[in-house]
């Protein structure tokens, strides 16, 4: 019996202790300190700027192969921002981030590019006040926009065939 009385009290006494300590926070609650840095100047300035955030700090993986081995190397935008109907991925220039290059451009941006399928990306230096908009075109073969071509006329032909087919069997 005295073990149960000792357990209620015990429990009572822990219960207290929790509520007290909730209740003085909750009370004497400070006001959060804003965030200073790259990335509130960065979201700062986009959303100044008429860009709307739609993600944070948005990752993905970049996985390649070769025969049986296999590179897997992580993708991350800082944001993702839509401006209008276009989209942007946006990286903040850090501050040992070596000058843009082409194999810069090839190896880190092009990717990033291709896998968040955005019109372009952002290159934001907070520090030097600095915005850039990198932009991508690839120039295809000739053959393989006449091989396009014929690929969607054969599709369009057999559309028309289809809907003249059902349009007398009525």
């Amino acid at each position: 019996m005295w073990q149960t009385v000792w357990a209620i009290l015990f429990c009572t006494v822990f219960v207290y202790v929790i509520a007290r300590s909730l209740w003085s926070q909750w009370r004497h609650q400070e006001p959060p300190v804003p965030l200073q840095g790259r990335y509130h100047a960065a979201r700062s300035w986009l959303e100044a700027h008429g860009y709307q955030v739609v993600r944070v700090r948005e990752r993905c993986d970049w996985i390649g192969y070769y025969g049986h081995r296999r590179f897997v190397r992580p993708l991350v935008a800082d944001f993702i921002v839509r401006q209008g109907a276009r989209y942007y991925a946006v990286r903040l220039a850090r501050p040992r981030d070596p000058l843009v290059s082409g194999v810069k451009l090839r190896d880190e941006w092009y990717p990033l590019y291709v896998a968040f399928g955005v019109h372009g990306i952002l290159h934001i230096d907070v520090e030097e006040e600095q915005v850039q908009v990198v932009d991508f075109e690839v120039r295809q073969p000739s053959y393989l926009a006449w091989r396009r071509m014929v690929n969607r006329s054969l599709w369009f032909l057999g559309g028309a065939l289809a809907a003249l087919a059902w349009l007398h069997s009525r």
